[in-house]
């Protein structure tokens, strides 16, 4: 039996991996910000099911839930960053986070706010299309799809790897999506596509660090699915969506650093 922790288990893709697992006898801690929704949830599922309440936008939340299975536990087999969302720091967190905020700022958002204030021009000159994307996306949005996407991912690895290191077969399970893909970054959805490919490279950097640690980290895309997010044309059912993740949870050998979809590794 296995210890996992799903993120944003309440619903969707987080709660059908939680289902799938619970199905499976495995013991599943159900994360939701809103407790009265995860309870909510948790009922429908077996006594496997534990509902806590995570809110990793507040750092005593997180301590809590560290505290707990490090208390009843001692370990985390498995952890599933589903939910991407930002998480309140301590003085250390912060240090570090606005250290990497700082450099993304002149790197990223500093590349970005000088392609925008051209682009006009470059228009005129009939160089760059017409078609709204990452040149005119607003960059306030795109730092809160960060934030939750991939600064909150971040947050949760930072916390639990302690408690995954001591698990036989430690995993960490990163949800990404195609959308992140490197090959096929397009403009479309610009902030979205933007924090799952931060995702993907935080999952190989991770990954080669995390190696001689025995700590396997994956990212994973479900695809285009029936959820509140997908909406009902999504070709996909949650089921088909939570499969690979719940592969990537159970599979005896697997490889580390890599991005799966349908239980078969694709390009970054």
């Amino acid at each position: 039996m296995k210890i996992v922790l799903v993120t944003g288990g309440n619903r969707g893709i987080g709660f059908e991996i939680c289902r799938q697992l619970d199905n499976l006898g495995h013991k599943v801690i159900l994360g939701s910000r809103d407790i009265i929704k995860g309870k909510k949830a948790a009922k429908k599922l077996s006594k496997n099911v534990i509902a806590r309440q995570l809110d990793v936008t507040d750092e005593k939340s997180i301590q809590n839930l560290f505290a707990f299975i490090s208390s009843d536990f001692d370990k985390l087999d498995v952890l599933i960053n589903n939910a991407g969302v930002g998480a309140q720091r301590d003085n250390d967190e912060k240090s570090f986070f606005d250290d990497v905020k700082k450099i993304m700022e002149t790197n990223l958002y500093g590349v970005w706010r000088m392609t925008q204030v051209f682009v006009p021009l470059l228009k005129k000159a009939g160089i760059t299309p017409h078609r709204k994307g990452a040149s005119e996306a607003s960059l306030s949005s795109v730092k809160n799809t960060m934030s939750t996407n991939f600064y909150g991912a971040w947050r949760m690895m930072r916390n639990f790897i302690p408690l995954v290191q001591n698990s036989d077969n430690g995993r960490i399970i990163n949800i990404s999506s195609g959308m992140g893909e490197f090959k096929k970054l397009t403009g479309e959805y610009p902030g979205y596509s933007m924090s799952k490919a931060s995702l993907n490279a935080l999952t190989i950097m991770l990954a080669n660090e995390l190696k001689e640690k025995g700590i396997k980290v994956n990212a994973m895309c479900p695809g285009w699915v029936r959820t509140e997010m997908g909406g009902p044309n999504a070709p996909l059912s949650v089921s088909e969506g939570a499969d690979t993740a719940v592969w990537l949870t159970l599979e005896k050998k697997i490889p580390t650093g890599k991005f799966f979809r349908n239980r078969q590794v694709i390009e970054w």
